[in-house]
């Protein structure tokens, strides 16, 4: 049979009834969220609720600032012992001296007017700053990205805050590499509302790699939230007493809770990039799973911000 015969024949087998293959299409994406459309593209949100007995906001007052010596230009370890061991435990029993009424008259305007970025310069701790803030300025966030540096897209954002009784999750997902640009106009929308921004590792990563996207996009965002990283205050207090510092090391030895199938981190790119390619909502689910743990617990060690902590206290306290 020749060729052109053996094509003919082909053609005829693929004309006969029943024979035509029609492409079929995707079943839509079965997250529980919904597509969001804006003026750059599409993207799809997620949302859920949690109690808002996961928030382990720690009540501070302003109180604690003025008790902290060392906000005033001069005043190191060794002469804070000394003015303590004098009975000096607050900035305002140095006001009536002249060595230090200057100093005294700076820090106290500073506090009244909620200088922040002067105090923290000064040695506030972001214990000590939380004191300016409430519960509904906090956002927790969470990136899941495709590489390690800014010029790979991310995909996945998550966001935590308080809204009325509840907190709310809300995950921003790119299903393809172009619904990037649209997630990332939302987001900047969204994370405007706040003024504290909490992450696990977020000042080296997260933020950096957020607003190196918006640049990549031509969006010249920047993100000027108060950035609590508690990632340095987990080695501050656990480096040395747990095995690692890991956020799912303190899940286990804090909040008595050790993730079950829980997907690595070095495979969620690749499982991104299979999951683009073939649709399927299996591959996508445990990586917005991990996302979600991650924001919840981020909530629920934000305790671990105050100077001084028992571990064993801390646990009873979140329990």
């Amino acid at each position: 049979m020749t060729l052109l015969s053996r094509l003919k024949d082909i053609k005829a087998k693929n004309e006969e009834p029943g024979k035509v293959q029609i492409p079929q299409k995707k079943s839509p994406l079965d997250l529980g969220g919904v597509e969001i459309n804006n003026s750059f593209g599409n993207y799809y949100l997620i949302e859920k609720e949690y109690s808002l007995a996961n928030l382990t906001f720690p009540a501070v007052s302003k109180e604690l600032l003025t008790r902290n010596l060392r906000l005033l230009q001069g005043i190191g370890p060794v002469t804070e012992r000394e003015m303590r061991e004098q009975g000096i435990d607050n900035i305002n029993q140095l006001s009536g001296e002249v060595r230090w009424q200057y100093e005294v008259e700076i820090v106290s305007e500073c506090i009244l007017k909620g200088k922040i970025k002067e105090l923290r310069r000064r040695g506030a701790c972001d214990y000590e700053l939380l004191s300016f803030f409430k519960k509904d300025d906090l956002v927790f966030l969470d990136i899941e990205s495709t590489g390690l540096w800014a010029n790979q897209p991310l995909f996945l954002v998550g966001i935590l805050y308080k809204d009325g009784g509840k907190l709310k999750l809300q995950q921003y997902l790119a299903r393809n590499l172009q619904e990037e640009k649209p997630l990332l106009a939302d987001l900047y929308k969204k994370l405007r509302n706040f003024k504290v921004m909490v992450t696990y590792n977020g000042k080296k990563f997260d933020a950096p790699y957020i607003e190196g996207r918006w640049v990549e996009h031509r969006f010249f965002y920047r993100l000027k939230h108060y950035q609590i990283d508690l990632l340095y205050h987990a080695r501050r207090h656990f480096k040395g007493k747990f095995p690692n510092c890991r956020l799912i090391t303190l899940e286990e030895y804090l909040l008595n809770f050790k993730r079950e199938g829980d997907i690595p981190g070095y495979l969620i790119p690749q499982t991104y990039y299979k999951f683009v390619k073939s649709g399927d909502p299996a591959l996508i689910k445990d990586i917005i799973r991990h996302n979600a743990l991650d924001l919840v617990s981020l909530a629920r060690v934000l305790y671990i911000v105050q100077p001084c902590i028992n571990a064993k206290d801390f646990i009873a306290a979140t329990k």
